[in-house]
């Protein structure tokens, strides 16, 4: 390929629980991506890491590193008490946004997870207070100085709990319009958007369903507005942009609490939707397979036990024992009793419920199985600058977002575990 520069400015969006029937099947209502994915290189899945979870994924997009050499290994670290990984400085590798500021590059951060940090040049992080749906206060106090007064005077109007919150399209619209407006204004080298209302929606209403459409329809109008201000800032011909996910989802209805297994053991299962994974005494390992080969035989289909070694091949945290991967439709509650229901952020309240047993019911989405399965297949679409026109790839890994981006902007950018995909760059 020789040289290459060709971008001036990379454009990244993450819809959340973005699934490639989203673009491929022309039952969903999105125009914008299926004209990017004419315009440029589209894959038929984007493989997620283990777990298939929203914070080690955007991680490893920024880094091009597992879990294991991240440290986001969760969304929330052990032991919190509702507080999830916000703060860049929890990740062990060298970012994307480290490698351009040393390069004399600016970037720019909207609802990013894991993206409180100095090292962005125009930043609004994603971050609440606990138990809250408040994306304003916390947001504003770690933004760039005077960024979050300026978008709302200029771009969106006053924001608050009824506007940024992930439950409603409002959020997504209202961070495609500050991105839309940064770009617009600052035109920084490398920017990243998170869009988070169709992961919530599917956490509400399964893969499928009014309310799911409606989110996919909403969040191709936001990529619209990006799209838009682009055009209209004659940059066009000099952007590239990447449209990804983060993991696919399930439909579930069932829960299991492994940790009610082995209460008399030094061991406790983290549990992360479709995964949990085994923390404890070393050693302890055989009486936990043991116990959990001792559940009827149709219960112990609905999982597997993934061993230290497979982990490994995975890069999933390396201080785990071993981890359980369920079937499409359970999902994992790290509960050692039944208790009440709390919202510690998206996705959490399956984490208690008051019925018994270590099996129960449940309704909704999920994520966080093993990435390799077909359900947590997550899109990509990339179009623009320095991209192939036409293109198709059958797949791409999570951590090689990075060095894609590193190679379009003609940054050296070296990765523990991505590599630069061929059939994508022109």
């Amino acid at each position: 390929m020789g040289a290459f520069a060709q971008a001036k400015h990379v454009v990244l969006i993450s819809i959340d629980g973005f699934r490639p029937a989203m673009y491929l099947d022309k039952d969903w209502d999105t125009p914008n991506l299926r004209k990017l994915m004419r315009e440029g290189t589209y894959s038929d899945k984007l493989i997620s890491v283990f777990p298939a979870y929203t914070y080690p994924a955007h991680t490893a997009m920024v880094t091009g590193a597992m879990p294991a050499r991240s440290g986001i290994i969760f969304n929330q670290p052990i032991g919190s008490k509702g507080e999830w990984f916000w703060f860049a400085d929890n990740i062990k590798v060298p970012t994307l946004w480290q490698a351009l500021k040393a390069k004399g590059f600016t970037t720019a951060s909207v609802e990013w997870p894991v993206s409180v940090t100095r090292d962005i040049t125009w930043n609004i992080p994603e971050i609440w207070p606990v138990g809250t749906p408040d994306r304003v206060t916390e947001a504003k106090k770690y933004a760039t100085p005077g960024l979050f007064e300026e978008v709302q005077q200029n771009a969106t109007g006053k924001l608050d709990t009824s506007n940024f919150n992930d439950e409603y399209a409002s959020l997504d619209d209202n961070a495609a319009r500050i991105a839309a407006y940064i770009f617009k204004t600052r035109k920084p080298a490398f920017m990243a958007v998170h869009f988070a209302n169709v992961d919530s929606k599917e956490h509400e209403n399964g893969t499928d369903g009014e309310a799911v459409k409606l989110a996919v329809a909403s969040n191709d109008h936001a990529v619209g507005i990006i799209l838009e201000e682009i055009a209209k800032s004659k940059a066009k011909d000099s952007t590239a942009v990447i449209i990804v996910g983060d993991h696919g989802f399930v439909t579930i209805n069932t829960i299991m609490r492994p940790n009610l297994l082995i209460k008399s053991l030094p061991a406790k299962f983290i549990a992360s939707g479709g995964s949990c994974f085994l923390y404890g005494q070393p050693g302890t390992e055989k009486q936990v397979i043991d116990s959990l080969n001792k559940l009827p035989k149709d219960k112990r289909g609905l999982f597997r036990i993934i061993d230290r070694k497979e982990l490994d091949h995975m890069g999933a945290d390396s201080n785990a024992l071993l981890a359980l991967t369920a079937q499409p439709g359970m999902v994992f509650s790290g509960s050692v009793a039944p208790a009440k229901a709390t919202n510690l952020g998206v996705g959490t309240f399956i984490q208690n419920s008051p019925l018994e047993g270590v099996f129960i019911p449940t309704q909704g989405g999920h994520h966080g199985y093993d990435p390799n399965i077909k359900e947590m297949w997550t899109g990509f679409i990339a179009a623009g600058a320095g991209i192939k026109k036409g293109g198709h790839i059958d797949e791409i890994h999570m951590v090689d977002i990075a060095p894609l981006i590193a190679k379009l902007l003609g940054i050296e950018f070296k990765t523990p575990d991505g590599r630069l995909v061929n059939g994508i760059i022109e």
